[in-house]
C-alpha cells in the first residue's frame, strides 16, 4: 500500500525527467541506514547473492517504475504490478519447482482483469515506453522475489539488515547509471525533499525490511498477489488528489482485485486424501534426513522417483542418491523452514531430540507445523508409539506400559504423547505416524501391517518393524492418503 503512494509522489512532488535519481535515493541512503542500525555484514556466497537480488528487486526495478511513473497516469502506471502475480507463478515452475495451478492462473488472471477495469476512464492515457518499463519493472521484481524465495534468508540475519544488503547493493548499482545517463542531479526544492525522504525511509527502509520479511515467511505467490494492492492505492490517490475519475467500471475492477488478493492468501481447495493410488513424482521435503528414518525415507523416495528436498540439522548425508537436494536447516526456525517448504507435496518431520532434550519435542513439532501451515502442504509427522492403545485394553496407553516402556525410555515416551497433543491442537493439515514399540534397522520386505490407534503386535506379542519397511509405510501413506490422521504399523 505504501508503494501505491509512489505515483502521486513521483508526478506531484519530484523533479520531472530524473527516474534514475529517484530511484538512487530511495535505495542507496535507506541501505546505509540499515546497515548502520544493524552492523550485519554479508558473509561467504550472501555476498554475490544479496547483490543480485538487490540489482533485480532494486536496481533494475526501481529505475523502470519511475519511468513508468512519469509517462502514465498514477493508476495506469501501477498496472504494471499486476502483471506480477502471473510472472511469479509462472518462473516458481523452474526456480522452486512448484506445479503450475489452475487455482493460480484463475486469480491471476483476474488480478490483472481487475486493476486494468480500474484504470479504464478518461484518464487512461497510453504510452508504449511506459507501458514497457512497467511490465519490465513487474518482471525484474517477480524474479527477485523467486529468488529470494529459493535462497531464503540467512540464519541470525534480521530481515531489517537483509533489506539493507539488497538496498546498498541496488543504490550502488544506481550510482554510475544514473549519472551516465541523466548526469547532475537535479535541484532539490522543498517538496522535492519531503517526497524523497518519504520514498527513502518509508517506501525504502521501512517498507523493505517489511516486504522481504513477508517473502521468507509467506508462500511467494500469496505475497506476489498483495503487490495488487499499490495500483488499488494509486487509483484511489489519484481520485482524490488529481481529480481521475473512478466510475462504475473501476468499483468493479476493484471488486475483482480485491477478491484476487484474498483468494491469493488462501489455500488452494483441498486435495482428497482418500486413497488415489497416485504414481507421479511428487516433491518431498524431509526433515531429519540424516537420521535412521530419515535417510530411508529419502532411499524409499528416491527409489519410486519422487523429487527430494534432505533437510538435515548438523552432520549432512553421507551419501545421496542422485537428484536429491541437501540443504541445512533448523526445524525450531519456521520462516526458514516455510521457505524449503515451498512448492513441497508433502513435508516428512522425522526429527528426534538429542538425550537430555526430550522436553523440546513438542515445540520442534509445532515450529514445523507453523511451517507447513505456512507453506500449506501436508506434513507427516513421525512419532512414538506412547500414545497408542494397548491390544486387548484400549483403556491403557502404551505409555503406561513398563513393559514396552522401561524406565530408561519414559521420558522419550511422555515426549511423544505431547507431540502428538501438540498435533491435536495446530491447524495445519497433519498425519501422525506412530511406530511400533521396536523400530530398528533391518530388511526391506515392503510388507507390514496397518493399524490405526492401537499397537500392532504380532503372534508372539512383539511390536516391531525394520525402518526401511517403516519409509515404504510412509511412502505409501504419502501416494495413497487414507483418512485417518494417526496411524501405525507394525509386522
Amino acid at each position: 500500500m505504501v508503494w501505491g503512494t509512489t505515483y502521486v509522489v513521483t508526478t506531484e512532488l519530484l523533479p520531472q525527467g530524473h527516474p534514475l535519481f529517484a530511484g538512487l535515493l530511495r535505495a542507496l541512503p535507506a541501505g546505509v541506514i540499515a546497515l548502520a542500525l544493524t552492523r550485519t555484514l554479508p558473509r561467504g556466497a550472501w555476498w554475490w547473492k544479496a547483490a543480485v537480488l538487490g540489482v533485480l528487486s532494486i536496481g533494475l526495478f526501481l529505475p523502470l517504475l519511475f519511468v513508468a511513473a512519469e509517462r502514465l497516469p498514477g493508476g495506469v502506471a501501477a498496472t504494471s504490478t499486476a502483471a506480477q502475480p502471473l510472472v511469479v507463478a509462472l518462473l516458481a515452475v523452474p526456480v522452486l519447482r512448484v506445479r503450475l495451478t489452475a487455482w493460480r492462473l484463475l486469480w491471476g488472471v483476474a488480478g490483472v482483469v481487475g486493476i486494468g477495469l480500474v484504470v479504464i476512464g478518461p484518464n487512461a492515457a497510453l504510452d508504449a515506453v511506459g507501458i514497457a518499463a512497467g511490465l519490465g519493472g513487474a518482471a525484474t521484481m517477480a524474479l527477485g522475489m523467486t529468488l529470494t524465495k529459493r535462497w531464503g534468508r540467512p540464519a541470525g540475519v534480521g530481515p531489517t539488515a537483509f533489506a539493507g544488503w539488497q538496498l546498498t547493493a541496488g543504490g550502488l548499482f544506481l550510482v554510475p547509471v544514473t549519472f551516465l545517463v541523466e548526469g547532475s542531479p537535479p535541484a532539490i526544492d522543498a517538496p522535492a525533499a519531503l517526497g524523497y525522504l518519504w520514498l527513502g525511509l518509508v517506501g525504502g527502509l521501512i517498507t523493505y525490511a517489511l516486504w522481504f520479511q513477508g517473502i521468507t515467511t509467506l508462500p511467494v505467490t500469496s505475497v506476489a498477489v498483495l503487490g495488487l494492492l499499490s495500483p488499488l492505492v494509486a487509483a484511489v490517490l489519484g481520485a482524490l488528489l488529481l481529480g481521475q475519475t473512478l466510475g462504475p467500471v473501476q468499483l468493479l475492477g476493484f471488486g475483482l482485485a480485491l477478491a484476487a488478493i484474498l483468494a491469493g492468501q488462501l489455500p488452494p481447495p483441498a486435495r482428497s486424501h482418500a486413497p488415489s493410488g497416485r504414481t507421479s513424482p511428487m516433491r518431498i521435503a524431509v526433515v531429519g534426513a540424516a537420521g535412521m528414518v530419515g535417510s530411508r525415507v529419502i532411499d524409499e523416495a528416491a527409489r519410486r522417483g519422487h523429487d527430494l528436498v534432505a533437510i538435515y540439522r548438523t552432520g549432512r548425508p553421507a551419501a545421496l542418491p542422485p537428484g536429491v537436494t541437501a540443504v541445512a536447516g533448523d526445524a525450531n526456525a519456521p520462516g526458514r523452514m516455510s521457505g524449503l517448504f515451498a512448492g513441497t507435496d508433502a513435508v516428512v518431520a522425522a526429527t528426534r531430540p538429542a538425550p537430555g532434550r526430550e522436553h523440546t519435542v513438542a515445540a520442534t513439532t509445532k515450529a514445523l507445523l507453523d511451517a507447513a501451515a505456512t507453506a500449506r502442504t501436508r506434513v507427516l509427522v513421525v512419532g512414538g508409539a506412547a500414545p497408542l492403545r494397548l491390544p486387548g485394553d484400549p483403556g491403557r496407553r502404551v505409555l503406561d506400559s513398563p513393559e514396552y516402556v522401561p524406565e530408561a525410555f519414559r521420558a522419550i515416551a511422555a515426549a511423544s504423547a505431547a507431540q502428538l497433543d501438540t498435533c491435536r491442537a495446530h491447524p495445519a493439515d497433519w498425519i501422525y505416524l506412530s511406530p511400533p514399540a521396536v523400530l530398528e534397522p533391518g530388511p526391506r520386505t515392503a510388507r507390514y501391517r496397518r493399524g490405526t490407534t492401537t499397537l500392532v503386535t504380532g503372534t508372539d506379542g512383539t511390536s516391531r518393524i525394520s525402518a526401511e519397511d517403516l519409509a515404504v509405510a510412509i511412502l505409501d501413506e504419502l501416494e495413497t492418503p487414507h483418512r485417518d490422521t494417526h496411524f501405525t504399523v507394525g509386522y
